[in-house]
């Protein structure tokens, strides 16, 4: 018995005479069969259009010209094609097919998560090699959050022109291509610059995969699968220290003595951090268009045997004879209803391509979708802004916190004099005030946080000394030696008479000096705790009701709830488990909110929503940030709480 699946481009008079002032009485019909599962299409002869046997959807060259009008598909017919699409994934069942596509792009969203937690374990060696100054530090983040932002809203225009995973595809080709660029290069402004370009490609992954992602699972199943995503982000962070852990030098002196090797270990560190961009773009290879976007399209005849590959790769062999891993066994699909004039194909014309761009970006704002955009926007705002304010001040907090520890523990040593003492140990967190050296040799060493005022100097030889924030100040040097240092006049020799002193062999250095007091225990701690949070975050967006007011005011309510817990956390460990417990929440609502796009938002404005979205969230992020690492902790705790508060206010307009 041959079961048919019927694409009927007819509508009743009564049904389409609204209509026929924007799509045209034309009037086609298309007929496709399957038998024993497998799509029948028919020949050029059938369908009636011999240029184009391959695209069915195709409207004759009469209507071309009025294809090129610029509208937007009407939303009615769109509610038709999303129904279909139901259909026809609830048909198809759920296995391997929707599983090629979710590793492919979870695959992308741990990279992208990567590829941000790497750039604090990169800092502390990069900052030595390419002599990058104390305010320029910060640069690399916010650097790599405006190429997001740019990203975000640029690939996800792009993905509703040229399709969901053409998109993903080319996002992750340019992030992979810059990624290795910039392991490589050998400046601090051409490093920035290709992390720019890497941050352009991983911002669209968002934007693109999330949507992609949703619309080959069915409705039924698609937050769970979708929850599967924050799982990689959080993959990805922990895999950034793993791989800290066993590659990059764990201390600064270790760093220092690394950064000696030709190709030091963060520039393999970073090349290794492009493996699943990599692996995400080779896993596309084998997964399909989003059906939805065909059906969009025009092009029906590439959805329906999309449809019918999910269909096919979610069937396994059990004893010699296939059985559906979900739904039937027998492919059936309804009759599909769609109007005389469709939307042309992606980029089928440029004028028409920008047109309907810039249409796609007002169309967010209309009537009907305005208060729906304007609500998940200001909501991701500002906890987006919350997450890049803490990421800053954590570590900011953090440093003060040490410092402080620092300075009680520093050593003074005054009015002593040393005779025939070698010293090849590192000296670091002491004072010398008018203390006296004769015949002293200081050689192999470094120095750290050192400082030597009306010190004297004879006959004392200094070579071969690393140093970071030391300073001779004035002191006298008689018949003594220095060479091979890395201290230079008016820098770490201040107002220093320097007599019968030979001075030579001086290196010339960058006019910084690297604070070599860190170690990577803080940074394991805090990225294996934000990893943690993402990956428990995954499990609370299954149930759908958190989607639904008025769960995502109480989610936002509990933000405000943990504002003063910023205030009373006065310890390094207490700190970063306050930020992975915000992070945790901010993943629930971001995640949130990518779910609430694809299930408000037609087809045709999914990615520009979100891409939209992300892009403004970002930017926010990114001024808000530069507020964060001078603030007071009641000042912090008092601006995330109003963070907070504006997020919650935003939240109660969502229906």
């Amino acid at each position: 018995m041959e079961e048919q699946a019927c694409l009927v481009r007819a509508r009743s008079d009564s049904e389409s005479s609204s209509k026929l002032g924007s799509f045209g009485s034309l009037s086609q019909s298309y007929t496709m069969t399957y038998n024993q599962g497998k799509l029948n299409v028919p020949g050029p002869e059938a369908s009636g259009d011999p240029g184009h046997a391959g695209n069915m959807a195709s409207a004759p060259q009469d209507n071309a010209d009025s294809n090129e009008s610029g509208e937007l598909l009407d939303y009615n017919d769109s509610s038709v094609l999303e129904q279909f699409h139901e259909d026809a994934l609830r048909q198809a069942g759920c296995g391997l097919s929707q599983l090629k596509v979710y590793v492919a792009v979870g695959l992308a969203v741990a990279g992208a998560s990567l590829e941000l937690a790497s750039i604090a374990f990169v800092l502390p060696s990069a900052e030595i090699e390419l002599c990058i100054l104390p305010h320029e530090k910060n640069w690399l983040v916010l650097i790599t959050i405006m190429g997001w932002s740019l990203g975000g809203v640029g690939w996800g225009a792009l993905a509703e022109r040229g399709g969901r995973r053409r998109a993903l595809h080319s996002a992750l080709a340019v992030n992979a291509v810059f990624a290795t660029i910039a392991a490589f290069m050998p400046t601090y402004g051409t490093f920035m610059m290709a992390r720019f370009c890497s941050a352009i490609g991983s911002g669209g992954i968002i934007s693109t995969g999330f949507t992609y992602a949703a619309e080959v699972a069915a409705r039924g199943y698609r937050t769970a699968l979708l929850a599967t995503l924050p799982a990689s982000m959080g993959a990805g962070i922990l895999l950034s220290a793993g791989l800290a852990q066993a590659i990059l030098p764990s201390t600064g002196p270790e760093a220092l003595v690394e950064n000696k090797e030709h190709f030091s270990a963060w520039h393999r560190y970073l090349l290794l951090c492009t493996l699943p961009i990599i692996a995400s773009l080779i896993s596309l290879i084998w997964t399909p268009e989003s059906p939805r976007y065909l059906l969009d399209v025009g092009r029906e005849v590439d959805a329906m045997m999309v449809y019918q590959s999910i269909h096919s790769g979610n069937q396994t062999r059990i004893c010699g004879r296939k059985a559906a891993l979900s739904g039937e066994a027998d492919y059936r699909l309804g009759e599909l209803s769609l109007p005389g004039k469709r939307r042309p194909p992606a980029l089928h014309h440029v004028r028409h391509s920008v047109k309907m761009f810039w249409q796609a970006f007002f169309q967010l704002f209309s009537s009907t979708y305005r208060n729906t955009t304007l609500s998940l926007g200001g909501m991701l705002v500002f906890a987006v802004a919350i997450q890049c304010y803490l990421s800053l001040y954590v570590p900011a907090e953090v440093a003060n916190i040490d410092n402080r520890q620092y300075d009680t523990s520093k050593k003074i040593i005054t009015n002593i004099t040393y005779d025939n003492v070698n010293y090849n140990e590192t000296l670091e967190n002491a004072n010398y005030i008018d203390v006296t050296f004769t015949n002293c040799t200081f050689r192999d060493i470094l120095m750290s946080h050192v400082e030597f005022v009306n010190c004297t100097f004879v006959g004392t030889a200094l070579a071969n000394i690393k140093t970071s924030y030391t300073v001779f100040r004035a002191c006298a040097f008689y018949n003594s030696n220095i060479i091979d240092t890395d201290m230079e006049p008016g820098r770490e020799l201040v107002q220093c008479a320097l007599n019968g002193t030979t001075v030579r062999g001086m290196r010339g250095v960058c006019a910084r000096h690297a604070d070599l007091r860190w170690s990577q225990r803080g940074r394991l701690a805090e990225r294996t705790l934000a990893a943690h949070a993402a990956l428990f975050a995954a499990p609370l967006l299954v149930p759908r009701r958190l989607q639904k007011p008025p769960a995502p005011v109480a989610i936002c309510a509990l933000l405000i709830l943990l504002s003063p817990s910023i205030y009373f956390a006065q310890s390094e460990m207490a700190l970063y488990i306050v930020e992975a417990v915000y992070g945790l929440i901010i993943i629930v609502i971001f995640f949130g909110v990518g779910v609430k796009i694809v299930d408000t938002y037609p087809a045709n404005l999914r990615c520009t929503a979100h891409g939209l979205i992300l892009s403004i969230a970002y930017m926010v992020g990114a001024a808000v940030r530069g507020m964060s690492e001078y603030s007071p902790p009641l000042l912090s705790a008092l601006l995330c709480a109003y963070f907070a508060i504006m997020a919650t206010g935003i939240a109660t307009r969502l229906r």
